[in-house]
């Protein structure tokens, strides 16, 4: 693993040296934590859709790094690491190969130089570690001596803990139903067991929204909303393909080279088919996800593994195992670095980083309310914005009546007291109107910004 550890540190210095500015969703991440810090409540006093646990984290590291893109960093490779060594751990106690090696810990290692923004910290990266531990107690399942109880408590568990961090996760569970019924062959009792242990997490959750008086607030707008918001495109269909084609279609050939050619018995072929739907459920949480983005589908990177390790494991010939196994080290970084240095300079790269700043004229003291999606205005000032997710926010503004509606948007300017009010999307009036206390709070001014009245 020294090997591995190396290889990490190295393939990061590229992406170093290309000077990335921070992304829109980490200067998000960045504000989540922020406001947890200060006592606001996570869907109560800030609207989004990112996840509790996710919220916890964000929340313990501003208290400890002020949320800086360094500790993103940091913590990120060490997760980074244990995901790589768990899934070479997994891979060889259930017997996936004939012969064990590092194989699938390089191959996973060069699948995270995909894109640079595998490498930070991200609700995606931080459930998809449970989502491993969830999917090493299934595949366990597939051997003979397997500990039945403990492990489908775990199973549920970790898969609950990982919907926690990361909405879209939420595919996992009929995953786990399914591949526990007709792959395993899980009994009705132990189904019921494993769905309790699935709701274990998401009920920790509640009853601490509950004792915060923000329950309904929490399953309103993360149960029920999340999907409903149409997603923030960060990045096109067409860079998605071209990050992904590559690695997948070498993860397929490698399936179906190991049919083929491979004699399996019982257990590798049901390890073999849970993979398989692995891989392709993991492709299916793209409906579920807020951000498009290529961080998005880092649980797939196990599946890509397993299958990619079967390509190189099944040539007999070593100098073609070789070939295989350098031309994979070289281009599949080649893919994440280029892609990234042609966006880099590209206009269309500003729907994902930040490169706006505000003006020098506006006073770094004074606290915006954004009425809009654009975060970058939160670089250089304070923030007063309870509607982070502002696609989340009109959907939730709209399944209120005219008068909650309006009593929300009250509160929240009384508790939030901004500065200045910028109106991106025309809603001020509307949410405003008829509401003669905010004519004595603020002053529309030209261009949609509202000015807090001084007293």
């Amino acid at each position: 693993m020294v090997g591995i550890l190396f290889l990490l540190l190295v393939f990061r210095i590229p992406y170093f040296l290309m000077d990335i500015p921070l992304t829109q969703p980490e200067l998000l991440w960045q504000m989540i934590g922020e406001r947890a810090a200060s006592g606001n409540l996570p869907y109560v006093d800030t609207i989004d859709g990112t996840g509790p646990f996710s919220v916890l984290v964000y929340w313990l590291n501003y208290l400890l790094a002020a949320n800086s893109l360094s500790s993103f960093r940091i913590i990120s490779f060490f997760i980074i690491l244990f995901q790589i060594y768990y899934t070479n751990e997994l891979l060889i106690k259930i017997n996936a190969y004939e012969e064990s090696n590092f194989i699938p810990a390089f191959v996973m290692t060069i699948l995270f130089q995909l894109s640079f923004d595998f490498l930070t910290l991200s609700p995606a990266l931080m459930g998809s570690t449970f989502v491993l531990l969830a999917l090493g107690h299934l595949l366990q399942q597939t051997t003979i001596n397997a500990n039945t109880v403990p492990a489908i408590l775990l199973m549920g568990f970790w898969a609950g803990v990982a919907f926690c961090f990361h909405f879209a996760y939420l595919v996992f569970l009929p995953f786990l139903i399914l591949a526990a019924v007709l792959i395993i062959g899980f009994s009705f009792q132990q189904l019921c067991l494993l769905l309790t242990a699935y709701l274990l997490p998401l009920s920790f959750c509640a009853v601490f929204f509950f004792m915060q008086e923000g329950l309904s607030e929490f399953i309103t707008i993360y149960l029920f909303l999340s999907f409903q918001a149409v997603p923030v495109q960060h990045v096109s269909l067409s860079d998605l393909l071209f990050i992904f084609s590559f690695p997948i279609v070498l993860a397929l050939f490698g399936y179906f080279k190991n049919n083929l050619l491979r004699r399996m018995n019982v257990t590798q072929q049901k390890q073999n088919q849970l993979l398989l739907v692995f891989l392709l459920v993991n492709l299916a949480s793209f409906f579920l996800v807020d951000r498009i983005s290529p961080y998005q589908f880092l649980a797939m990177l196990p599946a890509l593994a397993y299958f990619t390790t079967h390509l190189f494991n099944l040539s007999n010939k070593r100098m073609l195992q070789q070939t295989l196994i350098y031309g994979y080290l070289i281009l599949l970084p080649l893919i994440g670095y280029s892609w990234v240095f042609y966006q880099i300079e590209s206009p269309s790269f500003d729907t994902y980083v930040v490169r706006q700043k505000v003006s020098s004229g506006q006073p770094a003291s004074e606290k915006i309310m954004v009425l809009g999606e654009s975060l970058e205005k939160y670089t250089r000032t304070g923030t007063a914005n309870p509607y982070l997710n502002f696609r989340l926010t009109r959907v939730y503004f709209e399944q209120m009546n005219a008068m909650e509606r309006k009593m929300k948007f009250l509160r929240d300017l009384r508790k939030e007291s901004p500065d200045i009010i910028i109106d991106e999307e025309g809603l001020y009036q509307e949410w405003s109107r008829n509401i003669p206390s905010l004519e004595t709070m603020y002053r529309p001014e030209k261009d949609g910004v509202i000015r807090k009245i001084s007293n």
